[in-house]
């Protein structure tokens, strides 16, 4: 009895060992699968928190979308959040409505602050190549439609007699402004053109700014 009865202990006790282990085993795995989840909800968490709006704060007027250089500003542009005081931008802006009607220099990006600086004439000249700003009128405003700040044109004039002058070469698109026509401009004898405003430098500013009561014409280079 003694021989039959040893092998059948050796036997259960390899059984319960391999129990014990597989047990083990799925508890260790149970577990670190439990502890991964565990902190992938509480990085999510964290995430959520760190991108939430702050709820106390002070008001702050951000870009609702991306805004090109020249761009009027209307209501629809900007969007308010709320901010710590000590992380305020210089020059911001905590209410919309100063902001209405205004011209952008430079253009900005969806949900940059809205500063002074994106809104003065500085930017849209370069001051040590002696650039200043020149506003002319073409007598077609489907031309304005067609430029973008930053083109290059040519603008060009005609004599009483058809000849045709240049009077400015190169020179870049500051601002397209829209006025209260949309961007048509009216003149006094009932004419409808479209205001542009130039970046041009010397005796170019000064050419252009002569002919400015002429109809002019213009070339995108």
């Amino acid at each position: 009895m003694d021989i039959v009865s040893k092998p059948v202990n050796d036997t259960h006790n390899v059984y319960m060992k391999q129990l014990s282990l597989a047990a083990i085993s799925k508890f260790v795995r149970w577990h670190r699968t439990s502890v991964a989840v565990l902190a992938l909800f509480v990085a999510l968490v964290a995430g959520l928190t760190a991108l939430a709006p702050a709820r106390d704060g002070t008001p702050l007027v951000v870009a609702a979308r991306a805004l090109q250089p020249g761009s009027v500003l209307t209501e629809a542009d900007f969007v308010l959040v709320s901010a710590p005081a000590d992380l305020l931008p210089d020059g911001c802006f905590s209410s919309i409505a100063g902001l209405v009607g205004r011209s952008l220099s430079v253009g900005i990006t969806r949900g940059t602050p809205v500063t002074t600086a994106a809104l003065t004439a500085d930017a849209l000249t370069d001051r040590q190549a002696g650039e200043m700003l020149v506003p002319f009128r073409v007598r077609d405003p489907d031309v304005a439609g067609l430029l973008r700040v930053g083109d290059h044109l040519t603008i060009v004039s005609s004599t009483p007699e058809g000849t045709l002058v240049t009077i400015a070469e190169h020179v870049r698109v500051a601002q397209v402004p829209a006025g209260a026509g949309g961007g048509v401009w009216s003149s006094n004898s009932g004419q409808t053109g479209a205001l542009i405003v130039v970046a041009a430098a010397g005796s170019t500013a000064r050419d252009l700014a002569a002919a400015s009561d002429q109809w002019l014409g213009v070339v995108i280079e």
